[in-house]
């Protein structure tokens, strides 16, 4: 019996203690669900996954509207939460600039959803922005560069960045230790912004040195950095350390061009007791020349490495520039990479990567080089497919681009085939892409060209002024994509300039009325006649031309047809229909002018040939012009018979680039013409002087009459002899020579930016009424070219001559010039 009341108080105490366990966990959970709806969890909380959004709250606005914050959330109601699409809309709302702080929290809602919270601090306001301290810079200067403005948050990164502005405007003003600080306690405090500055004296490079160069001199070495001392009114000796850096990385090139490929290069810049003189130092440690030894041609698949397949290494060996033995120059280095890696391209190897490792040897100052060849395989050119030509026809895009389906795919070509199509004139970029090949198809590979098509038509009004022409004024109407077949439908079409337009022809209407020269003209052109390499252009003139004792006038048409061979020679052949008239004659006028009054009838037929590679049309750096010239006068009748015949070359140099990619060039030119016959009249004979010859008036260099037709021409069987006379010859005035022959040189050296170039040239030559040199003029000078894109591609040129070498009869003309300004 006391068993069993002990195992009944057991069973009632195993019941008590499961219905406590039990209501204990119904508490529980009850405070657990009140906790999880009453109180906010962090975003990473895994229990907030996935479930829905069905509130955002933005609070903290004051400034700002709700409607831009929102604007730029991701969130939105009605999405599952995402802990990072959270993190990402607190960063893209602290950039926004607005906001001091941005902060947000999640909210589980009893009903299983989520809300969201953002709370936002707005930046304070700038009620004003003050400078003080400053006496080299204006306000309006600074306040320029600031970037803040009164009635805008505060931004710290804009704040930080208007400091760092205002340093380089100081230090581009030669105030090297100038110091900027913003007085952070009166912005919190009243919302006034103010940049307290302290100039610093004005720092100038009195000196620059180099430290440890022993194989090139202080000479060689100064040309090439753009860092330079203080030299009166040319230069400014301002302490950039920007520059600096730069200059340490021209050195640094210089000489690993050169083969020194342990060099190090530093600077050290030290500043006067007085704070307002500086001497630059370049310390640098030449180290030793090193010299190619051997060259090893590998090809690497994976991590396979094996002799070529495509070119044997005799054969990549003579396409490197360098050579066993020479110094390792870096830049033979590169243009040997570059001369493989185009012969693979050239055969199909589009992929084709060439790479180059060098390895010291021993002791001694060389090096063995390794070219890895990335050969790949060979692809067939599928379909060239073109895309941003709204306006112009595809086969104006085609023209350029000479790549042919089904043979193989020349990667050099897809470099010159974009190079063709910027330098149109018709785009204002290009590029030309071979696309993935085909899974099942891997040896075909289609070629993707996308232009952006520049704007070609336009109406020009300007005014002009030059030392040979004048003063003229030019309205003038041109079209650099002309479609003479696309006429227009509606005038609406005419008027918007949706007409005339995508068959890359040439149209052009120019009025240009002067004071010495007036010049009207329409032309047309058609470079590629029915898809072909013919082409074909014609032109109208009239031109009236004031000199010194008449006036010519002249009405002339023309029509030419050309062909083109390649990329560089052009032949060409032309009709020309002339009438000339002198007019205006006064009692100095030359005899030989009264004698070809006309009117006259002037024709000719001509052919030509040229031949030209230069690397940019409009700006030539590297490349050069050959040009010959043949033309009978009279072959199809006329006032006069007689041949002429012309020849010029022009070649650019670069002789030095900076570290900008700015580039002085010299250019030399030669020309030479000659007329046989002697019948021909004043007006097709040779001249030079004024922009042909600089030093020299206008058309002065020139035989001279030796006869005035006096008071009354019309009476002139007894002439009037010119006065003077010099050695026995004529001193009158020019009436053109038969031999003309022309040689200079002109050296361009950048000075600021592409936009100023300095030069320095020799002019020299003659016309004669013979073929000889005698006599022979010679000038020498400097100027300045002002490139402006605004203004047109020829730059604004002026120009001071001096002659060296002169005739005793020559006149002398120091300045000339040429200046067009569009408004």
């Amino acid at each position: 019996m006391a068993a069993r009341s002990i195992r009944s108080i057991a069973r009632l105490i195993s019941a008590t203690s499961g219905a406590i366990h039990r209501g204990a966990c119904c508490i529980l959970l009850v405070i657990s669900a009140t906790a999880l709806g009453a109180g906010t969890l962090n975003l990473d909380d895994e229990s907030l996954t996935d479930r829905p959004i069905s509130e955002v709250v933005i609070q903290g606005l004051n400034r700002v509207t709700e409607q831009e914050i929102r604007n730029n959330l991701r969130i939105a109601t009605g999405q599952p939460f995402e802990s990072k699409a959270v993190k990402d809309d607190v960063s893209t709302l602290y950039r926004l600039g607005h906001f001091d702080s941005v902060t947000a929290d999640a909210e589980l809602l009893p009903d299983g959803t989520v809300r969201i919270r953002y709370i936002l601090v707005e930046q304070p306001i700038i009620k004003d922005i003050q400078v003080v301290g400053n006496k080299v810079a204006s306000d309006q200067e600074l306040r320029a560069v600031i970037g803040l403005y009164p009635g805008g948050p505060r931004d710290d990164f804009l704040l930080e960045r208007a400091v760092e502005k205002i340093k380089i405007l100081y230090r581009a003003k030669g105030n090297y230790m100038v110091e900027v600080e913003v007085d952070e306690t009166r912005l919190l405090e009243t919302g006034i912004l103010i940049f307290r500055i302290v100039e610093g004296p004005r720092v100038r490079i009195r000196e620059i040195i180099f430290s440890g160069n022993d194989r090139f001199d202080t000479n060689q070495l100064g040309a090439q950095i753009k860092t330079k001392p203080w030299v009166f009114v040319f230069s400014t000796g301002n302490l950039d350390q920007d520059l600096l850096i730069d200059d340490v990385a021209a050195l640094d090139k210089f000489y690993k061009d050169r083969g020194f490929i342990d060099v190090r290069v530093d600077k050290r810049v030290e500043i006067s007791a007085s704070g307002k003189e500086a001497k630059v130092v370049f310390v640098i440690s030449e180290g030793r020349q090193y010299r190619l030894r051997s060259v090893k041609v590998e090809t690497s698949d994976g991590a396979e490495r094996d002799k070529p397949r495509v070119l044997r290494t005799e054969q990549v060996l003579g396409l490197m520039v360098i050579r066993p033995g020479d110094s390792f120059t870096m830049d033979k280095v590169e243009a040997s990479t570059k001369a493989v890696t185009e012969a693979y391209q050239t055969m199909g190897y589009v992929d084709a990567r060439v790479d180059q490792t060098w390895i010291r040897i021993g002791e001694e100052p060389e090096v063995d080089m390794i070219l890895t060849v990335r050969e790949t395989t060979s692809v067939i050119a599928g379909l060239v497919r073109i895309q941003g030509n709204y306006i112009t026809k595809d086969n104006v895009v085609r023209r350029r681009v000479r790549i042919q389906p089904g043979r193989p795919l020349d990667g050099h070509e897809l470099d010159l085939a974009k190079r063709r199509l910027e330098s149109s004139g018709l785009f204002n970029a290009a590029t030309v892409t071979p696309q993935a090949a085909e899974p099942d198809n891997a040896e075909v590979r289609d070629v993707l060209v996308e232009v952006k098509e520049r704007n070609t038509g336009s109406v020009n009004f300007g005014v002009g002024v030059g030392s040979d022409s004048g003063f003229f004024g030019t309205v003038s109407l041109n079209q650099q994509n002309f479609d003479i077949a696309d006429t227009p439908q509606t005038l609406d079409e005419f008027v918007s300039g949706r007409a005339f337009r995508g068959a890359g022809q040439s149209f052009s209407i120019a009025i240009a009325p002067g004071i010495d020269v007036s010049n009207y003209s329409i032309s047309f052109g058609e470079p590629n006649f029915l898809e072909s390499d013919y082409g074909f252009g014609s032109n109208i003139l009239y031109r009236n031309r004031v000199y010194e004792d008449y006036v010519e006038e002249r009405i002339a048409t023309s029509f030419g047809l050309s062909r083109t061979f390649g990329d560089m020679w052009t032949a060409s052949t032309r009709i020309s229909l002339q009438s000339v008239t002198l007019t205006e004659f006064d009692q100095d006028t030359p005899r030989e002018v009264w004698d070809d009054r006309g009117p006259a009838f002037i024709n000719s037929v001509g052919i030509a040939a040229a031949r030209t590679n230069f690397d940019n049309q409009m700006r030539p750096s590297r490349g050069s012009r050959l040009e010959a010239d043949l033309a009978f006068f009279g072959a199809m009748g006329g006032s006069y018979t007689f041949p002429v015949a012309t020849a010029s070359y022009t070649t650019f140099l670069p002789l030095s680039e900076d570290f900008f990619g700015r580039k002085s060039v010299l250019r030399l030119n030669t020309s030479a013409g000659y007329i046989w016959g002697g019948n021909a009249p004043v007006s097709e004979r040779f001249y030079l002087g004024g922009r042909s010859l600089r030093g020299f008036v206008f058309r002065s260099v020139s035989p001279l009459s030796k006869y005035k037709i006096g008071p009354d021409p019309p009476n002139t069987n007894e002439l009037t002899t010119t006065n003077d006379q010099v050695d026995g010859l004529p001193n009158g005035d020019p009436i053109g020579g038969t031999f003309r022959f022309f040689a200079g040189a002109q050296y361009e050296v950048p000075i600021f930016d592409k936009f100023i170039s300095g030069v320095l040239f020799c002019d020299s030559g003659t016309v004669t009424d013979s073929f000889a040199l005698d006599p022979y003029r010679v000038s020498i000078g400097c100027g300045i070219r002002l490139y402006i894109p605004q203004l047109g591609p020829a730059p604004l040129a002026f120009d001071f001559a001096v002659p060296v070498v002169k005739y005793t009869t020559d006149q002398s003309e120091t300045f000339s010039f040429t200046a067009e300004l569009p408004f």
